[in-house]
């Protein structure tokens, strides 16, 4: 995703949310395809030019003649990209690793713990930190003062993100008593992390005002 964001420096922070929802129902979407289309010879291609045949789901302003791959680069694998070796030097990589610690913990706690009825609602759960692992990992990369206000509408989508997942958390407590501790504990991490992206937002916004 970053290839696109990168085209966009001028944007404000609520085209910017406009385009990183539209992002994610295209990923929403991609899932829903899926199933109909697995074990197609052109499995990728097919589902793409369905979602690209949605007017709602075209990134906004799209130039496809900047990338050789085409809008095939909406299902790249950006693992390559974001190199994690370096994590540790970059602005807010803390909250980065500490969602994926807590990932961990609650792929652990699910898998171990939690009660079959209840399953669906874990993998929810699932998806929401993976979520915040990619908005986060989106916010990390981008290190430099190049685009503000990208950063503020993804921090503040993150926010958004922490807000849904801790309620989640909070009524696996009340539905499974028994983990009640562990996802206090979760949710307590959780809490602090809002807290630092809370400061990055602030930031953020204060390095706007300065320009």
């Amino acid at each position: 995703m970053s290839k696109y964001f990168n085209n966009n420096h001028s944007w404000n922070e609520f085209e910017w949310e406009c385009e990183i929802r539209r992002d994610e129902k295209r990923i929403h979407r991609y899932f829903q395809l899926l199933p109909s289309c697995l074990d197609m010879p052109d499995e990728e291609n097919t589902i793409m030019n369905k979602i690209m045949s949605q007017p709602d789901l075209v990134p906004s302003s799209a130039d496809w003649s900047g990338f050789a791959a085409g809008p095939e680069f909406l299902f790249e694998d950006d693992e390559d990209s974001f190199n994690t070796a370096d994590i540790k030097r970059r602005k807010g990589a803390d909250i980065f690793l500490e969602l994926q610690k807590l990932a961990w913990e609650w792929n652990v706690c699910m898998v171990r713990d939690l009660r079959p009825s209840l399953q669906k609602d874990g993998l929810a759960v699932v998806c929401l930190f993976g979520n915040l692992l990619s908005r986060s990992a989106d916010m990390i990369e981008l290190d430099s003062d190049n685009l503000p206000n990208l950063k503020i509408s993804l921090a503040k989508r993150i926010l958004k993100k922490i807000n849904k997942l801790l309620g989640k958390l909070n009524s696996l407590q009340r539905r499974q008593a028994a983990l009640r501790h562990k996802l206090e504990a979760i949710c307590v991490h959780l809490q602090n992390v809002r807290e630092k992206v809370v400061d990055m937002l602030t930031e953020f916004r204060l390095s706007m005002n300065e320009k």
